[in-house]
């Protein structure tokens, strides 16, 4: 997903912006509200003190390396994220185009990548709620990267950069995934 955004933006620049267009709402259509309940969703805003919520759970329970790994996967990936928006500073759609405040770079799109990375992160925790946590993951990361389109602050390949990001963050910190104590898996 990352090359697949990557690729979109560099190879295919009048698709990007033929799919935005499609997908992004116009000043007044009574979907913008609602799109922007959902992105807030998505933010970190939201989605980190969920973390840390969770963390101290685990940490309660005695589960410390659980917690730990959640918070090290949870806020390097986002560093990564927010590193990577100011090494390419790609601009975001033109500002008459968008629905809500943005203060950063574009390319990837943070709130479709933290969701996708916060969700896959707790769904890793807790094997035995993986069957719907997973689902629950894509949907959730698929509503947001939307949203954001929808909200004309983020190009389609910023959304898919941003997943695929997500992906390899939480692949690659699976390796370090401590096992999850029974007691996790039936929480």
């Amino acid at each position: 997903m990352l090359a697949a955004g990557l690729s979109l933006w560099l190879l295919s620049p009048r698709l990007d912006l033929l799919l935005f267009e499609r997908i992004r709402l116009e000043a007044g259509n009574d979907g913008v509200a609602p799109f922007q309940f959902f992105t807030a969703i998505g933010g970190f805003a939201v989605l980190g003190p969920l973390a840390l919520l969770i963390a101290a759970w685990l940490i309660a329970r005695r589960h410390h390396a659980l917690a730990l790994w959640l918070f090290a996967v949870i806020g390097s990936g986002r560093l990564m994220i927010e590193a990577m928006k100011a090494l390419v500073a790609r601009p975001r759609p033109p500002l008459a185009d968008r629905l809500t405040e943005v203060s950063t770079h574009s390319f990837p799109s943070s709130h479709a990548a933290g969701t996708l990375l916060t969700w896959l992160a707790i769904a890793m925790l807790f094997p035995a709620f993986r069957r719907w946590l997973l689902p629950f993951a894509l949907i959730m990361a698929a509503g947001i990267g939307w949203s954001r389109i929808a909200l004309g602050v983020h190009w389609p390949s910023d959304v898919l950069a941003g997943y695929g990001l997500a992906l390899l963050w939480v692949g690659v910190a699976a390796r370090w995934l401590p096992a999850p104590p029974e007691a996790v898996s039936r929480a």
